[in-house]
């Protein structure tokens, strides 16, 4: 009595071709998530941002307290071109820097772009101060922009503020950002 088995499975040449199309499917696909990837962080950047600005300018009206929103770096250091973090706080001291010591922090975003750049333009100043008297920011008007990095340069914008605490999001083909 002699039984035939069959075998079952994938020959190597039939996993070698099937292989191959997988990796051309992934090369051509790659490109496109990438820039999907670089749309939503925009879009998830411009949402904080626009979020946080708004919740200084009510904020610091209902607690009648000056209030500074700022770009960080992972240390905490308020600098115009960091992107790390979005910080809002009571500057207790006045030194208009975040002295964890010292201040009092309502708020940090978390933002650290992987496909872009933020600078905040504010005049002279690394801040955005909201006083407490109006919830404004009078005398402190300027705008983020969001810089793509030079592979995804779809998705640029600013989000302006004027003194009277206006919040607009205004896109490259409304407004030149002036990003290279």
């Amino acid at each position: 009595m002699s039984k035939s088995y069959q075998q079952k499975g994938f020959t190597l040449v039939e996993l070698m071709v099937t292989v191959a199309i997988l990796a051309i499917i992934a090369t051509i696909a790659a490109p496109a998530i990438v820039d999907q990837l670089a749309s939503m962080e925009a879009k998830r950047i411009k949402n904080q941002l626009e979020s946080t600005l708004k919740i200084a300018k009510a904020e610091s009206f209902i607690r009648r307290q000056n209030l500074l929103v700022c770009l960080s770096d992972a240390g905490g250091r308020c600098n115009k071109n960091s992107d790390k973090n979005l910080l809002l706080f009571v500057d207790k001291n006045n030194n208009k820097v975040f002295d964890i010591s010292t201040d009092y922090l309502l708020s940090k975003q978390g933002l650290n772009p992987k496909y872009g750049t933020l600078h905040l333009r504010a005049g002279k100043r690394h801040y955005i101060k909201f006083y407490g008297d109006t919830g404004k920011p009078r005398g402190h008007f300027g705008h983020i922009k969001y810089c793509p990095s030079p592979t995804y340069s779809q998705a640029m914008y600013q989000i302006s503020f004027n003194q009277n605490g206006n919040i607009k999001y205004k896109p490259n083909d409304r407004h030149p950002t002036g990003c290279t």
